[in-house]
């Protein structure tokens, strides 16, 4: 995986039923018990990472401000913290992220990924796909798949590789477009319209010893 490939992101569209057991995993997560395991600064926000079954979950206070602008460092630095945390015998099936608004290195390479990605319909918002297929479901869909690539899913393999974990693959919610009437802040949320920018972010997790299964 070194740039996006349109073509994968097809063949993952296939898998796009997994939002929707996500969306319930959504609901769970908030009514489940968790438990706080790890906190550190997260940009201009406190972070902190929960454990509950099966997921962890980042959760980040923004107090008053509008965003975290969390680097990299950061969120990965965190990310280890809750891993070395985690009970021995601890499942681990999905890594809830957040807003992508909130992390300045996903959200802006999102950004500079899908200005230079030609699938990439801004005029219309959406994938070079026919409007009969969906676009709606289709630019969820690209975009998760775009997040579970390249030069991202490097970055969380390394940090989760040390627990057998890796990325299976990435769903995301309330995927939010760029336009003129989108306020510019952070400074690399688009003033074009057309580019995604913000949207809840999901990973799947998998063994390393497991496959990941191909459509």
């Amino acid at each position: 995986m070194g740039t996006f490939s349109y073509r994968a992101f097809k063949r993952r569209f296939a898998s796009l039923p997994c939002m929707a057991a996500l969306s319930a995993l959504t609901l769970f997560t908030a009514v489940a018990h968790a438990e706080t395991i790890a906190t550190g600064e997260m940009g201009q926000c406190q972070g902190s990472v929960e454990f509950n079954i099966k997921a962890l979950t980042f959760r980040l206070a923004h107090s008053e401000v509008f965003y975290c602008g969390a680097t990299q460092e950061e969120t990965i630095a965190l990310l280890e913290a809750a891993l070395k945390a985690l009970p021995d015998d601890a499942r681990i099936e999905y890594l809830v992220i957040g807003r992508l608004i909130d992390y300045d290195w996903i959200g802006a390479a999102l950004v500079a990924k899908t200005m230079q990605d030609k699938s990439w319909n801004a005029a219309q918002a959406r994938p070079q796909i026919s409007a009969e297929n969906g676009p709606n479901a289709y630019a969820y869909a690209y975009v998760g798949a775009m997040l579970a690539d390249e030069p991202f899913a490097s970055v969380w393999n390394r940090a989760l590789k040390p627990r057998g974990l890796g990325i299976a693959g990435a769903s995301i919610e309330k995927l939010l477009i760029s336009g003129p009437d989108v306020q510019q802040s952070p400074a690399w949320v688009p003033s074009q319209k057309g580019y995604p920018f913000d949207a809840i972010l999901y990973y799947r997790l998998r063994p390393l010893s497991a496959s990941i299964a191909t459509e």
